[in-house]
């Protein structure tokens, strides 16, 4: 099957591959700060309540997936980018 990738496709995935470690780690530095605040040792009061036992969890959970959400598509992103480079060659 032939692939047609343009100039605009291409840029496009480099620049997602380009993007994306960035959002992985603020993901990751989100639930590490998440989790501080979800810790009765660091905040307590009824506010901290409500977000460890309301908000906190499905956060969390939402957090986690996008990150391994980013993941697999740095790994598409590259393989995107690793074809069209062996295509143009």
């Amino acid at each position: 099957m032939r692939t047609v990738t343009t100039p605009a496709a291409m840029q496009a995935a480099s620049r997602m591959g380009q993007l994306l470690p960035d959002l992985q780690r603020t993901a990751t530095t989100l639930v590490h700060h998440g989790n501080t605040l979800a810790d009765p040792r660091f905040w307590e009061g009824p506010k901290a309540q409500v977000f460890r036992s309301q908000i906190w969890p499905e956060v969390q959970r939402a957090l986690i997936d996008l990150h391994a959400d980013l993941t697999e598509l740095a790994h598409g992103i590259a393989e995107i980018n690793r074809r069209t480079a062996a295509a143009g060659s």
